[in-house]
């Protein structure tokens, strides 16, 4: 028996497993459609915008804040400049003085999180929200979550859901499509109350969060995700506003893409190192019992079956160049005479098919939540290129576990 072999059918079975049983979960309770009712009751809010060095998107951030149909007595804005080193302080004065709803603070660098714990001192309102200073919202999306908060008063945090600004690049549609993707995954684990991050773009929380579990943590570089790690382990419910739309810019090289990615992933292993008590244990509901192993399981799936395809390609490619010079004749593919014979039938190639079924049909509801629609070019892209890149920086982020090593965050 082929033990490889077998391993990449366990990846593979594993993975279908999942994707059936999210589907199910998306028949059991689909997404409710946008209505225009409006909430009975409008709570204060700050948006908070922490940045450094972002004089080229900063502006146009601001003025999308500025935008959101929500009371505008009941909602400020405070740009937190993370000691930049460019224009952004500039810009940041001038838009302070310039609408009365937003307010400008400074501070010496110190991260992400130091400057959203320095935001939160400052505002005494009744949600606290995030937005990167990279990112927009659409006009409507405050007015979503409000809404979803009011109908789930025990609902502690929402996150929203988050398209690609604007792609055009192959690279920008290819990760156009994986957002899309995880749009249906992020709206099915909103079903099983198993979301496992408060993204940057737009998460909004209640006041009362950072009043029972702390303020933002170093975390790894992934302070989004270690917050909602630990509102977990406190029994405090994040819940997805899928009709609240974000959008954010995105890497636009492999390389920028690989150390964003690098750095999301080894934030994922090394805050399930510092939480791994969650991890099958009944508490903590699907959380513990299906996400985080799931999630583990892919990460793991996705550099073996990435090792397992490299050797058997470098194998199959050694065979044939010692064949061609043994024998001094050149590979020949049968054209004239193609027949399904020459096809490979055996059952990985069906389960390969089934799992990029699966992933299809994940990727349309995706588009089908987000009201959207990424055209063939974007599929192709996704599907030609997600599984070539995304192995760099799988094994890139274990291999800075294995050492302890801080990754980047640029």
């Amino acid at each position: 028996m082929d033990f490889g072999a077998l391993g990449v059918y366990i990846c593979l079975f594993t993975a279908l497993y999942f994707e059936v049983f999210l589907l199910i979960s998306y028949l059991e309770k689909k997404p409710s459609e946008k209505t225009d009712d409006l909430p009975n009751y409008y709570p204060t809010a700050s948006i908070l915008v922490p940045c450094f060095n972002e004089e080229k998107t900063l502006e146009q951030t601001v003025h999308s804040l500025l935008e959101l149909h929500y009371p505008k007595d009941k909602l400020d804005i405070l740009i937190i400049d993370d000691g930049s080193s460019d224009g952004t302080r500039a810009i940041g004065e001038r838009l302070a003085e310039e609408h009365s709803q937003v307010r400008f603070l400074h501070k010496e660098n110190g991260g992400k999180y130091t400057a959203m714990n320095f935001g939160i001192a400052r505002t005494g309102a009744e949600l606290i929200g995030c937005l990167d200073a990279d990112s927009f919202v659409d006009p409507y999306a405050m007015l979503e979550v409000v809404k979803r908060f009011e109908t789930e008063p025990t609902t502690m945090a929402i996150t929203p859901t988050m398209k690609v600004y604007r792609p055009r690049k192959v690279l920008e549609l290819m990760q156009a499509v994986e957002y899309t993707f995880g749009i249906f995954y992020k709206k099915m684990f909103d079903n099983l109350a198993a979301l496992n991050v408060l993204p940057g773009p737009f998460s909004i929380y209640k006041r009362e969060v950072f009043e029972i579990i702390g303020p933002f943590k170093h975390a790894h570089n992934t302070e989004d995700m270690e917050i909602a790690f630990r509102m977990h382990a406190h029994g405090l419910k994040i819940a997805n506003a899928h009709n609240a739309f974000v959008y954010t810019t995105v890497p636009k090289t492999p390389w920028a893409l690989i150390k964003q990615r690098t750095r999301w992933s080894q934030g994922f292993l090394q805050n399930s190192q510092d939480y791994s008590y969650m991890y099958f244990n009944r508490r903590f509901g699907n959380f513990g019992m299906l996400v985080l192993p799931f999630a583990l399981l892919a990460f793991l799936g996705g550099i073996y079956t990435a090792l397992y395809t490299l050797y058997h390609t470098l194998s199959y490619a050694w065979d044939k160049i010692s064949e061609m010079s043994a024998t001094h004749i050149p590979p020949h593919i049968p054209t004239e005479h193609l027949s399904w014979f020459y096809i490979n039938t055996n059952m990985m190639l069906f389960v390969i098919i089934a799992v990029l079924c699966g992933t299809a049909a994940a990727i349309i509801l995706g588009q089908r939540i987000a009201k959207t629609n990424l055209g063939v070019k974007a599929l192709i892209a996704y599907f030609a290129l997600f599984g070539f890149i995304a192995p760099f920086w799988l094994m890139r982020a274990a291999w800075g576990t294995v050492r302890a090593q801080e990754s980047k965050w640029r």
